[in-house]
């Protein structure tokens, strides 16, 4: 006896469906980064492009004096509670140097915030920004109190979203990405145990102490805030825990 045929669908399609995909399975969806981190990367490229082709030099001045962050606005004998000292702890994160400085914060938050922000929606992941935010320019103040240089650049925020998905082991759901890290929120200590978790963030803070440093050469002389890094990874490891409000293992 022949074994049996495996008939074709007049449509060309097989029993795997198109694709190969088993028939009946839901399609992956072509587009999987959530709306929340669209919105953050139309921001902060749509200001760059307004600074470094709309703009004159004189209004983008302007603009880093205002909603740049300033160390030494916080100093005695400094402090003015206006405008930019209310808002430039956040507004700063929308403020690049350069396009190669937007360009890799962009690549990180899209890479780290993705399955964060699947997890927390919109209102947690603009809330998880602004805090990752302030716990970087905390932790950079504390270092450079009274300091004029100016901080800009979302890294810090950044950091925070690495930060939270070390939370989660690094384990996404990769079939589903719009799941983003479906598990349970594990505890700090727990987290830290996962395979791969601590070399991870050894490696990557050895990265930014170095980059900072500047001791590959790639910074030009600019002054890279590898503290605030530091300060925004910490922020987003510990305040994912308050803002998160999925299962807990």
């Amino acid at each position: 006896m022949s074994a049996p045929e495996r008939k074709q669908d007049p449509r060309g399609q097989g029993p795997e469906g198109r694709g190969g995909m088993p028939a009946g399975a839901p399609r992956q969806p072509a587009f999987n980064l959530h709306g929340a981190i669209v919105v953050l990367v139309a921001i902060c490229v749509g200001v760059h492009v307004l600074r470094t082709v709309i703009l004159d030099g004189a209004i983008d001045r302007w603009l880093i004096v205002n909603f740049a962050f300033f160390p030494i606005r916080y100093a005695p004998g400094f402090f003015v509670p206006d405008l930019p000292t209310l808002v430039s702890p956040v507004t700063h994160t929308f403020l690049h140097g350069d396009w190669v400085h937007l360009g890799f914060n962009m690549i990180w938050l899209v890479v780290f915030g993705a399955p964060v922000a699947w997890r927390l929606g919109w209102v947690g992941t603009f809330a998880f920004w602004i805090v990752t935010a302030l716990g970087a320019v905390v932790l950079h103040t504390a270092i450079y109190f009274g300091d004029m240089v100016p901080l800009l650049g979302a890294s810090g925020a950044v950091s925070g979203f690495l930060g939270a998905a070390a939370r989660f082991g690094f384990k996404a759901d990769r079939r589903n990405p719009r799941h983003g890290f479906a598990a349970p929120l594990m505890g700090p200590l727990a987290s830290l145990r996962q395979r791969g978790v601590v070399p991870f963030l050894l490696i990557w803070m050895a990265l930014n102490f170095a980059t900072g440093m500047d001791l590959f050469g790639l910074a030009g002389g600019a002054s890279i805030a590898w503290e605030a890094h530091i300060g925004g990874l910490l922020t987003g490891f510990f305040a994912i825990g308050l803002i998160d409000r999925g299962p807990r293992a």
